[in-house]
């Protein structure tokens, strides 16, 4: 369970969200969406194959790509959190009623008409099987506490929920939420894992090859008019073909872009420095992984003494830690990105870097650090085990594998007292989940076994409403509750490049590349 929540995000994410593009003009076997003859083909690398077509079941950044392009969710969210449409042309939402109206003319890969009877089944399937599920509907309404219903006449579906909870429009935004067909879900889940179902896609493209493990081709559906519409979405078009390579080095995709063989690659890695001053192609970095100390606070650990937590925080340095990785993330304020809706941005709320006040605490101190090397090596779990011991603490630092960290940390099955914890989430209730609640022995998620009650009583707040303000103002208390205790001490994010050829634009929502708003716009 903890392996496909943290290290399927921590890892996959650091090993295979590299993709590269490149574009070719010429004559294929049919007509663009628009009517165009010839075809504008965008070929796509990906560092790692794909482990599920389920949008349901994805569990790295490999399987949120291709099943982003098959499987269209109802709405998305931009930067700064608001709603655009996708599926659904309109909706209305309150903590215990959502509403939505699909766009008229939808259909389904086979050309039939989706109908709000077929979202409820793709949703009520989303519902029982995704293990994210739990944050679209909430954590209280689980069971018959969630009824979904549609009326094929009107196109409209709602969802009702028995405790209230705002954030459903969040999480039907989410790749895993993607609309299934009816022909998708009559075939059953192993055919729809193993591979794309004739009928199934709600997406833009739907599979016209496939070859696991080598390589995968998809083709724009002719009509289709459902795009997420976010405000960055550029004017050019969409490719007409997409043809999908398992590629396994960066470098060489570096070289492919600098010789012209490929259009676009979001890179990690060393490699995209040599695109700096490359006056051919533009960078666009955007958050990977956001990485926070966070604490073991049962009885008898170190962390659970508030005067320890303070004295970490004081030890290691936000600017320091970013400088591990070249110094070319974002400085954190809370355990998400400034791209998140609602992030608090007050950094008087964090406590500053002071050696002398840490040295007068932690001398002395025993501190088994446990960390993922799934980024850099575990380079930012070293800098912070330095600082720490050159504040006098007694430093254990385990570098492990991602199964074995996913385990003994988020899982709570080893012995550890403090973690860097590598976030891939920039969602501010779906990662604030750990703070709170049951521990992982019975069910929970709070790892640390966070007791902060102001922070778990504005967290209620901010996630049973819909409204704005009242959500903003609510996520503040809770931030601020979690920073002023150090529950958590936030460092900087690792970024990753998307480098791109001029005439080739993409969509960044929140930071996150939106692959299906790919356009070519010379």
């Amino acid at each position: 369970m903890f392996r496909s929540r943290f290290l399927s995000g921590a890892v996959m994410v650091a090993a295979t969200s590299l993709l590269a593009s490149a574009c070719t003009t010429g004559s294929g076997d049919g007509s663009s969406s628009d009517g165009r003859s010839g075809d504008t083909t965008v070929r796509v690398g990906l560092v790692s194959d794909i482990t599920s077509f389920d949008p349901a079941k994805g569990v790295g950044a490999t399987d949120y790509v291709v099943t982003s392009l098959l499987y269209q969710p109802l709405v998305g969210q931009d930067t700064g959190g608001a709603y655009v449409a996708g599926l659904a042309e309109k909706w209305t939402s309150t903590p215990t009623k959502t509403t939505l109206t699909l766009k008229k003319g939808v259909t389904c890969s086979d050309g039939s008409k989706l109908t709000a009877s077929q979202v409820v089944a793709s949703l009520e399937r989303y519902r029982t099987t995704a293990a994210g599920a739990t944050f679209t509907f909430g954590p209280a309404n689980a069971g018959a506490k969630t009824t979904i219903t549609g009326d094929d006449e009107t196109g409209t579906v709602t969802i009702t929920t028995a405790t209230p909870w705002g954030e459903v429009l969040s999480g039907l935004s989410t790749t895993a939420a993607g609309i299934v067909c009816k022909a998708g879900i009559d075939a059953g889940d192993s055919a729809l894992a193993q591979g794309a179902v004739e009928g199934a896609a709600s997406g833009a493209y739907e599979m016209v090859k496939s070859q696991r493990g080598a390589s995968y081709e998809l083709k724009l559906r002719q009509g289709f008019d459902a795009f997420l519409r976010f405000s960055s979405l550029s004017s050019g078009r969409p490719a007409d073909r997409l043809r999908i390579q398992v590629v396994k080095n960066e470098s060489t995709l570096a070289n492919q872009l600098q010789t012209g063989a490929l259009d676009l690659a979001p890179i990690t890695g060393p490699d995209a420095a040599r695109f700096a001053d490359d006056k051919k192609h533009t960078i666009t970095s955007a958050p990977l992984v956001r990485n926070y100390i966070g604490f073991n606070q049962r009885p008898g650990r170190p962390g659970a003494d508030a005067a320890v937590r303070k004295a970490v925080a004081q030890a290691v340095s936000a600017t320091a830690f970013n400088k591990v990785f070249g110094g070319t993330g974002q400085i954190m304020t809370s355990y998400v990105d400034e791209n998140a809706a609602c992030v608090s941005t007050d950094a008087s709320l964090l406590t500053p870097t002071d050696a002398a006040a840490a040295k007068k605490v932690l001398k002395g101190v025993t501190i088994k650090l446990a960390g993922s090397n799934a980024v850099a090596a575990g380079a930012g779990n070293s800098y912070v085990a330095e600082a720490l011991r050159a504040a006098g603490a007694d430093v254990k630092l385990t570098n492990a594998d991602n199964a074995t960290w996913a385990t003994d940390v988020p899982g709570n099955q080893g012995d550890w007292d403090l973690t860097v914890f590598p976030s891939i989430n920039g969602n501010l209730a779906r990662h604030g989940a750990y703070f709170l609640g049951d521990e992982p022995a019975d069910g929970g998620l709070n790892y640390g076994a966070v007791g902060n009650e102001s922070y778990a009583a504005a967290y209620v707040a901010a996630t049973a409403t819909t409204d704005r303000n009242a959500k903003c103002a609510a996520w503040q208390k809770a931030q601020e509750a979690l920073l002023k205790a150090n529950d958590v001490v936030p460092l900087a994010t690792v970024d990753v490049n998307y480098i791109a050829r001029k005439g080739l634009s993409f969509a960044t929502p929140a930071g996150s590349l939106a692959i299906s708003t790919l356009r070519v716009t010379d």
